[in-house]
């Protein structure tokens, strides 16, 4: 009776440890900082901050995290991770702070914005006020053509810690008046990871800093303002 009880004792603790292990092994917690991050599992939205993460008989499962101000980053969880709490810290997105949203970026940032010269500036004196203020923005010209009045920019590159972004400045004539000596800018931002490829590059839809003054410049100093 006295063995019979042990044994049976013995069979409980091994089903308990054995339902443990499975269930150590079923699930994981996540933990991300900052803990207003979303954490998507296979693309589906969990939670915020840390949530459990199901494996449901996968040997891994993909963890994104996103964050205003931080830099959106993926990682594979695998299944036989030993750590049954795992953290994860998400990278500042430098460029997030350097840059801006709001009015300016809405009227500026990748769209076509008119510019309407003084009728008393020749030809010469519009060209030479584009020119000048674009290249004192730190742009170098790729490509200028006075006689269609159109103007282009190298790529000009920013790097930060965990990203890149490149702005390119572009002045074409604006047809749509059917005025003479009208003009339209536009300013295109492109972000990407990293040591990312070429492809990487994805349109950024945030105002630079360092740029924030170019078309405000342009349209005060070809309109008279300056």
């Amino acid at each position: 009776m006295y063995k019979t009880l042990l044994l049976t004792t013995f069979l409980i603790f091994c089903l308990n440890i054995q339902a443990q292990y499975r269930r150590h092994h079923e699930y994981k917690t996540v933990v991300v900082e900052p803990r207003d991050a979303e954490i998507y599992v296979n693309n589906e939205l969990l939670g915020k901050g840390s949530c459990n993460v199901s494996f449901s008989g996968r040997e891994k499962v993909l963890l994104t995290f996103k964050c205003t101000g931080y830099e959106t980053a993926s990682y594979s969880l695998l299944r036989s991770n030993l750590e049954q709490t795992v953290t994860y810290r998400l990278e500042q997105d430098e460029a997030f702070f350097n840059s801006e949203e709001g009015k300016d970026a809405a009227q500026y940032v990748n769209k076509w914005v008119p510019i309407v010269p003084r009728s008393d500036f020749s030809e010469d004196d519009v060209w030479r006020r584009m020119i000048s203020i674009i290249t004192n923005a730190g742009f170098a010209l790729e490509k200028i053509d006075k006689t269609s009045g159109w103007i282009r920019t190298f790529p000009s590159v920013k790097s930060y810690k965990t990203s890149d972004v490149r702005t390119t400045l572009e002045v074409r004539p604006d047809y749509s008046t059917g005025e003479k000596n009208q003009f339209k800018v536009r300013l295109y931002f492109e972000k990407r990871q990293k040591n990312t490829e070429e492809e990487g590059w994805v349109k950024y839809n945030r105002l630079l800093n360092d740029y924030k003054n170019v078309i405000p410049d342009l349209i005060n100093s070809l309109g008279g303002g300056m």
